[in-house]
């Protein structure tokens, strides 16, 4: 065998590892993530009318939660590299699940936050920080983008199965049977995952780039090397960047926790076609979570994120329309679902390529701190809304969000790259 068949066969055995760890990350995205993150919104009719709670006192669940992660996800960051990575995935997902048992125990809503909290600390650790940490060590080079988008596209598989079956079992078994249940099955199935297949590439596993082989073609494909956490603290642009997201995660927050409530206690559809609506929306999600992240490595970060601006608005104007033509909710479970990789890929992806690879993961700690801020306002922000005005000013409101958030998230974008093409020149 000659020297070019020899690292053709090389490569070969390189990318069968490498997809086959995307496809570990799909299954922790499906299960675990997708039970933390994706059939939450379906208890809300439930849980509101089992206990009496208000719509925004009991929203404020995904508020305690996003305030928690958000206070950790620095610290975090800052763990993944130092502290073995199977042990952070183990603990993620066991505190995941365990947040998730607790709801079925819950009677009050500080027992509600408290295991919000929780959850949603333990699902920032092996999903929100881990995946991408894992993708980026197994794809140093081209590729990275399309490869995140197919990891977090199993929370869109395990979601067109999550919705029927969450909106089945709520309306049979209610929902502290439901709770219990789900959490367990949440643990059960990560574990295994974690200790037998979760891991980082070995020396020579994974070609990477010399500095002395970088081509055009590399560069392309290659994110900008960047000066570090503490530098990208100091450019301005990084925290209007960083705000600018956050105002989008307002919208963010309300489209993804809300739409089950308002399709069934405003505009009164049953069960089925509210787990309808939630299986389109997840087909759709696994589309977008693959398109979305070709898209980040062929046409870059400003222009795919500038799609997301226009299908999120399509998405709120869908969800304005329904309440005369319930059709029109199907809008919505497309043009939002096909978005969806602009909150699960583009956090980790932006924070490489606008910023740079050197410290990354503590970058995304701080990213994903104001994101998950925005996202902690948001749901709090609606209920109120709502409550007071009606779910029409409310989405009104989240339409001068996203406008709002995505002009500063868009700018900022573009005035950081220019600042790191100048960088490279010098």
């Amino acid at each position: 065998m000659n020297n070019q068949a020899i690292i053709n066969n090389t490569k070969d055995i390189s990318n069968k590892k490498k997809y086959f760890m995307v496809f570990v990350c799909m299954f922790m995205q499906a299960i675990p993530f997708g039970i933390a993150q994706n059939i939450q919104p379906l208890f809300i009719p439930y849980v509101i009318k089992d206990f009496g709670f208000s719509l925004a006192g009991f929203s404020l669940i995904f508020t305690f939660g996003a305030m928690a992660s958000a206070a950790c996800s620095p610290f975090l960051g800052k763990l993944f590299g130092k502290i073995n990575i199977k042990i952070l995935f183990i603990v993620g997902a066991t505190l995941s699940g365990l947040g998730f048992i607790g709801f079925g125990f819950s009677k009050t809503l500080p027992e509600f936050y408290i295991y919000s909290a929780i959850q949603q600390i333990g699902c920032v650790m092996f999903s929100g920080l881990g995946v991408p940490f894992v993708i980026n060590h197994w794809f140093p080079k081209k590729g990275r983008g399309k490869a995140l988008g197919i990891a977090f596209s199993g929370g869109s598989i395990g979601n067109v199965f999550l919705q029927q079956i969450t909106s089945q079992m709520l309306a049979s078994k209610g929902a502290s049977y439901s709770y219990i249940l789900f959490g367990i099955i949440a643990i059960a199935c990560s574990l295994p995952v974690i200790l037998f297949l979760i891991r980082l590439p070995k020396e020579g596993e994974v070609e990477t780039v010399r500095k002395d082989e970088v081509t055009e073609e590399h560069e392309s494909n290659n994110a900008f090397e960047g000066l570090g956490a503490k530098a990208v603290r100091k450019n301005k642009f990084f925290w209007i960047f960083s705000i600018g997201y956050a105002i989008i995660a307002i919208s963010i927050s309300a489209l993804s926790t809300q739409y089950a409530t308002y399709f069934t206690g405003e505009l009164g559809l049953s069960a089925t076609l509210v787990g309808t609506l939630g299986s389109v929306f997840a087909l759709f999600c696994l589309i977008g979570n693959v398109v979305g992240g070709a898209l980040f490595d062929k046409i870059g970060t400003l222009k795919t994120m500038t799609i997301s601006m226009v299908l999120e608005a399509i998405a709120v104007v869908a969800l304005l329309l329904s309440g005369k033509v319930h059709g029109l909710a199907f809008f919505f479970s497309i043009a939002y679902g096909l978005n969806v990789y602009s909150y699960m890929s583009a956090p980790a992806f932006m924070a490489t390529d606008v910023f740079g690879k050197k410290e990354s993961s503590v970058i995304l700690g701080t990213i994903s701190l104001l994101f998950a801020l925005g996202f902690a306002f948001g749901s709090t922000l609606f209920g109120m809304v709502v409550d007071n005005f009606g779910f029409s000013a409310a989405w009104i409101l989240m339409l001068v969000c996203i406008f709002t958030g995505y002009a500063l998230l868009l700018t900022s974008i573009k005035k950081v790259k220019e600042q790191n093409m100048d960088l490279e020149t010098i």
